[in-house]
C-alpha cells in the first residue's frame, strides 16, 4: 500500500512538472529571429546584385575594349582599363 502511494505521488509530480516545464522556459523570441532572417536575406540579395553588376561591367568592357579590367570611380562611373594599348576609357553604362 505504501509503495502504491509513493508511485502515485511520483506520477503526480512528474505530470505537474512536465506540464509546467514549457511555462518555465520563458517566452520565445521569434520576432528577433525573423528580423535576423530578413537581414540575412537582404544581405544575400545585395551580394547577388553586386556580383551580377560586376559581371555585366566586365562583359561590357571586354566587348568594347577587348581584354580589360572593369573599375568603378568614386562617383559610380564605370571605367575600362585595357590590358594592352593606350590608357583608360570611360564606359557608357545604363543601369
Amino acid at each position: 500500500m505504501n509503495a502504491l502511494k509513493n508511485n502515485a505521488a511520483l506520477l503526480f509530480f512528474i505530470l505537474v512538472l512536465g506540464g509546467l516545464g514549457g511555462c518555465l522556459d520563458g517566452p520565445e523570441d521569434h520576432e528577433s529571429e525573423w528580423s535576423q532572417s530578413d537581414n540575412l536575406k537582404a544581405l544575400q540579395d545585395s551580394e547577388a546584385g553586386t556580383a551580377k553588376r560586376e559581371a555585366a561591367a566586365q562583359a561590357l568592357c571586354r566587348e568594347a575594349h577587348g581584354e580589360s579590367v572593369a573599375l568603378w570611380t568614386a562617383d559610380g562611373s564605370l571605367v575600362c582599363r585595357p590590358r594592352r594599348g593606350p590608357g583608360v576609357a570611360k564606359a557608357q553604362v545604363m543601369l
